[in-house]
């Protein structure tokens, strides 16, 4: 069965976009967490043979990895050359730049996902889409979360989690701490909680 993982860089303080609604905490906006995390990121890469977007996350990844280089050369050959599928109810087209492996679906997120689970394949992965991953979550979907803890504090912002989950248990299955203090945590998701 296909497994869904989930990645999301995080602040120290729980925060997986700015009051913005930007990710400048970790995209070198105004923090650069460095490479050292790339080797892991190349690796996941290649475990992988699908990326699941939400809309507003779609539309960041567009502008910048059609045409990224540089020190992201590698994830930027394999986010271009991997199908992408983008959820969305008000899109009316989709594009990657010269790439033409991207296809957009306007029906149920949770019908469609829970059916390519069903295959016997890769992994795929979802980044960002903060909306999707929180339905995603309440249904039971997601099979693995990446945490990437940056070490800073925003104060204030979006959170990954719904807030009607009172207590959402998570059994830490791996994690690894980099020199600059960037943690990465990876958690099987088990029973959710919601208040009555």
């Amino acid at each position: 069965m296909k497994k869904l993982i989930l990645q999301e860089f995080i602040s120290a303080d729980g925060f997986c976009a700015d009051r913005e609604k930007t990710t400048g905490f970790f995209d070198g906006t105004y923090n650069n967490i460095g490479n050292e995390i790339t080797p892991h990121q190349e690796k996941l890469m290649g475990s992988i043979d699908l990326i699941l977007l939400g809309k507003e996350t779609y539309k960041m990844f567009t502008n910048y990895w059609p045409d990224a280089g540089g020190e992201d050369s590698k994830i930027a050959e394999a986010m271009n050359r991997l199908p992408k599928i983008v959820f969305s109810g008000s899109l009316q087209e989709v594009q990657w730049g010269n790439h033409g492996n991207i296809s957009l679906v306007t029906e149920d997120a949770i019908t469609y996902i829970t059916s390519l689970k069903q295959k016997e394949e890769k992994n795929m992965i979802m980044w960002g889409s903060i909306s999707l991953a929180q339905s995603l979550l309440k249904a039971n979907l997601i099979d693995e979360i990446q945490l990437v803890v940056v070490p800073v504090a925003i104060g204030k912002g979006y959170s990954l989690f719904p807030e009607d989950f009172k207590l959402f248990h998570l059994a830490l299955s791996d994690h690894k701490i980099f020199s600059n203090g960037v943690a990465l945590l990876t958690y099987k998701p088990q029973e959710v909680l919601r208040p009555i």
